[in-house]
């Protein structure tokens, strides 16, 4: 974590390196300019543009970032958040909150890493992210 990030995390009284992030993507529409080898369509939210992926921790503080074309599948991003992750905290970061978009892919890929990644719904009743609940098989996979 950067050295600000750092001090601002410490002085609530955390680790300055995070154990939970949570992964999220945006379709961006395309900018003027840009040059259409770097973008795509997301086929989805039918956006042309790129897509930025984002890992935050409990803060909000970044603390990995990732740009690919719109046309690229959530877990290309999640892939490369959880090596940067994994990377930027020193290993610190065991768990990974990730939507719906993601699948088991950055899930296994997670536990490869030592990071235990849970995908979570959101109930249009509630406000935020809760962790999803079904029927006894679970999107959830441990680190060996």
């Amino acid at each position: 974590m950067t050295c600000c990030a750092g001090m601002c995390v410490e002085q609530k009284g955390r680790l300055a390196d995070p154990s939970l992030v949570v992964l999220d993507t945006q379709s961006v529409h395309l900018a003027a300019g840009v040059p259409a080898t770097t973008t795509g369509r997301d086929a989805a939210r039918k956006v042309p543009g790129r897509k930025r992926g984002l890992a935050v921790d409990v803060f909000g503080l970044v603390i990995a970032v990732v740009v690919l074309a719109a046309s690229a599948h959530e877990n290309a991003a999640g892939t490369v958040l959880l090596d940067r992750v994994a990377a930027q905290t020193s290993g610190m970061a065991t768990n990974a909150l990730v939507d719906q978009g993601f699948k088991n892919t950055v899930v296994d890929h997670g536990a490869g890493l030592g990071i235990d990644v849970e995908i979570v719904e959101r109930n249009p009743a509630d406000q935020g992210l809760s962790p999803s609940r079904n029927d006894g098989s679970s999107s959830r996979r441990t680190a060996p």
